[in-house]
């Protein structure tokens, strides 16, 4: 497949959005979580966490999740696979591999899984407008998941 100059610039950008996102929260700055998804976004994490939609509840979700429950955590992106549906917007499928050290004393926990994302480009940017995560597997995780369906000749 042969990319324009613009595609390939494009896809390098959210590339590194998606990189952002994972340096964000394991550094701890919700606020620049935040900051990589559109006013209107709409989060679904799976699981009985709760869907969240708009910077205001993203804001608090964020807080929660990387202040008040993890101690130190680390997001690895990888796999990406960019598609451009319409001008100015953009489909995005990551693998995402999180450990996690919580502040209770509970074991260390891994969670495998992809995120699905749809983007904007808003103003110079692209931003994440909507995003869902399903879980391939994980190690000690201490909630209720939502698991990717496998699709095969099994099935």
């Amino acid at each position: 497949m042969t990319y324009s100059h613009s595609e390939l610039s494009d896809r390098q950008e959210i590339t590194d959005l998606l990189s952002a996102y994972c340096r964000a929260v394991d550094d701890n700055r919700p606020d620049g979580v935040v900051d990589l998804f559109t006013e209107d976004c709409h989060l679904d994490y799976g699981g009985k966490l709760p869907i969240v939609e708009g910077h205001a509840a993203a804001t608090k979700f964020f807080t929660i999740g990387t202040d008040r429950l993890y101690a130190r955590s680390a997001h690895f992106v990888s796999n990406v696979e960019v598609s451009f549906p319409r001008n100015n917007e953009a489909l995005a499928l990551s693998y995402v591999n999180a450990w996690h050290e919580f502040h209770e004393h509970q074991p260390d926990a891994w969670i495998f899984g992809r995120y699905n994302d749809e983007l904007s480009r808003v103003g110079d940017r692209w931003l994440i407008r909507k995003r869902t995560f399903r879980t391939m597997g994980d190690s000690n995780w201490v909630g209720e998941m939502s698991y990717i369906e496998r699709m095969g000749p099994h099935r």
